[in-house]
């Protein structure tokens, strides 16, 4: 149907610095602090592949809150979706970003965002 591309991976993390300091040591590179509801920063792997460490220190059970999935044409994209049945939360303008989001959840509530590059 449409060609995805990974863009990022979001982890929820209990200590930010703590978190940095043991992807750095298996080979990410800091890229930038972000705003995402605290304290939150962009690490990049050798292949590009980016992964948002979010600290939440109210949460039990850290790790893996979405994957993000590129898409020319979010538009589309969704009204393929809805067309197949999903409910698709979006797309959404995050002005903050200069991206357009929208989400659905598998069949096991697992949360998935599609992402199309705005700017």
């Amino acid at each position: 149907m449409f060609n995805l591309g990974l863009d990022h991976v979001h982890l929820l993390v209990k200590d930010l610095d703590e978190a940095i300091d043991f992807y750095e040591s298996m080979g990410l590179k800091f890229v930038k602090y972000t705003a995402h509801g605290g304290n939150a920063c962009m690490m990049k792997s050798h292949d590009g592949i980016l992964f948002e460490l979010q600290e939440t220190g109210l949460i039990e059970n850290p790790g893996l809150n979405h994957m993000a999935f590129s898409v020319s044409d979010i538009d589309e994209f969704c009204r393929g979706l809805k067309e197949k049945g999903f409910v698709v939360d979006g797309p959404l303008d995050n002005s903050r970003t200069g991206r357009r989001l929208a989400t659905i959840r598998d069949p096991h509530g697992f949360l998935w965002q599609f992402v199309q590059k705005t700017s």
